[in-house]
């Protein structure tokens, strides 16, 4: 009786669930964080092109526009600061010097 006893439950064991492997776990939650911060950073980056492109399109007129009153300067330099600010958590480490110089002109604002 022991003897078939012990040949069930190794059959039945045999089938068990592994056990939870928390190194496994972690792995996978942080390639998913890895890939939300990746698709973060594609957000912010097209937005930055996208700004740069009508800024650059409309170069003339913001021009123009400045030239009317100095309050106007301020709101564009402003806008620069809060635009450089929130690349701040982008890592640029591939430019030499880009991450110093975004944390010097985020201090000026």
């Amino acid at each position: 009786m022991n003897d078939l006893e012990s040949k069930l439950t190794e059959l039945f064991n045999a089938d068990a669930p592994p056990a939870r492997d928390a190194k496994f776990r972690v792995e996978v939650l942080l390639r998913i964080e890895r890939a939300r911060f990746k698709r973060r950073v594609i957000r912010t980056l097209a937005v930055a092109v996208v700004a740069v492109a009508l800024v650059a399109l409309n170069a003339q007129a913001i021009e123009a526009w400045i030239s009317m009153d100095i309050w106007r300067l301020a709101i564009v330099a402003l806008g620069a600061g809060a635009a450089i600010f929130s690349l701040s958590g982008v890592p640029f480490d591939a430019i030499p010097g880009f991450r110093g110089f975004s944390r010097t002109i985020g201090r000026w604002f």
